[in-house]
């Protein structure tokens, strides 16, 4: 499929602030967020967008900037994540379970501006940051018991909200302002990621990648506007990133947040999404608890809606899985009970997903073909190629510079090994690519 096709030309020249500005005007009183018994409309979510921007704006933080994010997936998160973007600014979520060291290489290497904290518990992996980044000016925190008055740099949410809603009443335009100014080959997000070394490195996205990468997964998957989507794995990984928050902006799906995985399957019951994404471990725990009901119950066909209806898989139209080879006795399972696993293959590099199954193009042992507008070819020693409006901008370096991950003529070689069938479907003869975001 050609990127000359209409919904391909409108991807390349869209800006996350752009989709999400569209939303809130043609669909403000639809729901966006559902947190905790909370639920934000788009027009809602919008305010609390432009309110949170406003505020960053005054506190200073400018186009090109760095904010870093470490709190849990939670409404909060994801209006303050889309609120630097509106800005020009450039969000990185980090994971919980970094260490102080890899914290700290963090702030400095992505010379960070401002900090948002949820949690006291943070402080302790931050505190090597706080003290040795120079860049840092700001720090929110969502959570009054992790002020630290001694540090002028901390601020509170309320007073970060309150800071913007007062900009907002000075200048109605400020945040429109600045959104409109952003090119969608602009960076939009730094996703940090481990090398074959160990080395993390700062991967760049462009509102380009980003809106193209969700434009052509709902070309693949075809999500009905306004359905829900669950967002349980951790906003540091491209999955959860494209699924929970670009590409439900995208698609206006209603976003339903988990904080805790332990509750992951109560809350997948009670959300019932369309799309849903997850590694092959917790598939076997759904397999698990699906198990424990008796197997006369299981193997009558008049009961697998509801035994679909039982792990909250009954309306899925896109149940994937990824991050590592998934055991065919799991994906045979599954289908027993009408539930077909559609393999993927991506990788942060290249915005998510480059390769799927999905319904209608399914090859159970492969992980799919690419996705429309994405090129995927092998090199003669087997290592997979892309080239595709998908792939990065490139990596960060310390003096702010981005080095292309692509070669001169747009391929990107990847780490994996795979064959591809006369068909375009991928076989890796490798771990897959995109990173396991239970074991970061």
């Amino acid at each position: 499929m050609s990127v000359s096709e209409a919904w391909a030309t409108a991807a390349l020249e869209a800006t996350i602030p752009q989709l999400f500005s569209r939303n809130a005007a043609e669909f403000p009183q639809r729901p966006a967020l559902t947190d905790d018994g909370r639920t934000w409309t788009w027009a809602e979510a919008h305010h609390g967008v432009h309110a949170l921007a406003a505020g960053l704006a005054a506190m200073g933080l400018q186009s090109g900037q760095t904010m870093l994010i470490m709190m849990a997936n939670r409404a909060e998160h994801w209006l303050i994540d889309v609120a630097a973007t509106h800005l020009g600014a450039v969000p990185s979520t980090l994971y919980p379970t970094l260490s102080q060291d890899q914290v700290h290489h963090i702030a400095q290497h992505s010379r960070a501006r401002v900090v948002v904290l949820d949690v006291a518990d943070q402080l302790r992996r931050w505190s090597k940051a706080l003290r040795n980044t120079s860049t840092i000016e700001h720090i929110v925190v969502l959570d009054e018991a992790a002020m630290v008055s001694a540090d002028p740099r901390f601020r509170t949410w309320e007073t970060l909200w309150r800071l913007g809603e007062q900009h907002l009443r000075d200048d109605p335009e400020l945040v429109q302002r600045a959104w409109q100014a952003i090119q969608p080959n602009h960076p939009a997000a730094i996703l940090y990621t481990s090398g074959t070394t160990g080395e993390q490195k700062g991967v760049v996205l462009t509102h380009r990648n980003i809106c193209f990468a969700a434009a052509a997964l709902h070309q693949a998957t075809k999500p009905e506007r306004h359905a829900p989507r669950l967002c349980y794995l951790p906003l540091a990984h491209i999955a959860e990133r494209m699924i929970g928050l670009y590409a439900a902006i995208h698609d206006v799906a209603h976003v339903h947040f988990c904080a805790d995985q332990g509750r992951m399957l109560a809350a997948l019951v009670r959300t019932r999404p369309t799309l849903f994404f997850a590694v092959p471990r917790v598939w076997e725990k759904l397999a698990a608890a699906i198990r424990k009901i008796p197997a006369e119950r299981r193997s009558d066909p008049q009961a697998l809606r509801w035994l679909r209806a039982r792990i909250g898989l009954d309306h899925a139209v896109w149940p994937a899985s990824g991050a590592a080879p998934i055991e065919a006795a799991l994906l045979e399972f599954f289908g027993a009970i009408g539930v077909d696993i559609f393999e993927l293959w991506g990788m942060t590099e290249t915005t998510g997903c480059v390769t799927t199954n999905h319904a209608g193009a399914h090859r159970p042992g492969t992980v799919g073909r690419a996705v429309p507008g994405v090129e995927v070819r092998t090199a003669a020693d087997g290592a997979v190629l892309v080239r595709g409006p998908l792939v990065c901008a490139g990596y960060l370096q310390p003096d702010g510079a981005i080095r292309p991950a692509a070669d001169a003529d747009g391929w990107l070689r990847t780490g994996d090994v795979g064959v591809l069938d006369a068909d375009g479907y991928l076989t890796l003869a490798s771990s897959p690519s995109l990173p396991a975001p239970l074991d970061n």
